[in-house]
C-alpha cells in the first residue's frame, strides 16, 4: 500500500514492503537527485516524512552543515575529508585545478568549495536519534572517479559521520 503525504504526494510501495520516492531538486546550479526510502512502511512514523520533506526545502541549509562538517574535518590528518583531497590531489595532478570552481591558493578548501551534490538520500524509517536519517554525497570529479565524500545526518539534523567510497 502507498503513502500519501502532502509534500510527497504518493509514495510508492516497493516489492518488498518498503516505500520508495525520488525526484531532482535544484540546488544553485546543480541538479540533484533525492530518494526517500524505507525498508517498512510500517516502520515509518508520519514525522519522519515531516522531518524528510522539511529536510528537501531547506536544502541549501544542509548542504552548507555538510561543507562546515568537511571543513572542520581538515584539522585531523587522518580524517575521510583529509584522505579524499589527498587522494584526489594525487590521482588527478593539475587537471584537478581545471575541476575547482574556487581557487583561493588554499588546494583543501578550494577542492571543499568545488564539491559537487550528488544525490541526497532518506531513509524514513531511521527516525531514531541515534540512527544515520540522510546521506549527502559529494564528489569532486563524478565524470572521472566513482569516489564520494559522505556526510550522514540524524533526524535532528545533526552531522553525525563522514566517510569516503567508491575508488
Amino acid at each position: 500500500m502507498a503513502i500519501e503525504h502532502d509534500f510527497f504526494g504518493l509514495i510508492d510501495e516497493t516489492a518488498s514492503g518498503g516505500l520508495a520516492w525520488d525526484d531532482t531538486v535544484e540546488l544553485g546550479d546543480q541538479t540533484v537527485e533525492v530518494e526517500l526510502l524505507a525498508d517498512d512502511e510500517s516502520s515509518v512514523p508520519e514525522f519522519a516524512l515531516d522531518s524528510a520533506a522539511a529536510l528537501i526545502q531547506a536544502l541549501e541549509g544542509f548542504d552548507a552543515r555538510a561543507r562546515d562538517a568537511l571543513i572542520a574535518e581538515l584539522s585531523s590528518r587522518q580524517s575521510a575529508t583529509s584522505s579524499y583531497i589527498d587522494d584526489h590531489v594525487e590521482k588527478l595532478g593539475d587537471s584537478l585545478v581545471d575541476l575547482l570552481v574556487y581557487n583561493s591558493g588554499d588546494i583543501a578548501i578550494d577542492v571543499l568549495r568545488s564539491l559537487q551534490l550528488m544525490s541526497v538520500v532518506i531513509q524514513a524509517d531511521h527516525s531514531d536519534e541515534d540512527e544515520v536519517f540522510a546521506t549527502f554525497d559529494y564528489s569532486i570529479a563524478p565524470d572521472e572517479t566513482d569516489a564520494l565524500l559522505t556526510v550522514a545526518f540524524d533526524i535532528r539534523g545533526d552531522v553525525v559521520s563522514v566517510e569516503t567510497s567508491g575508488d
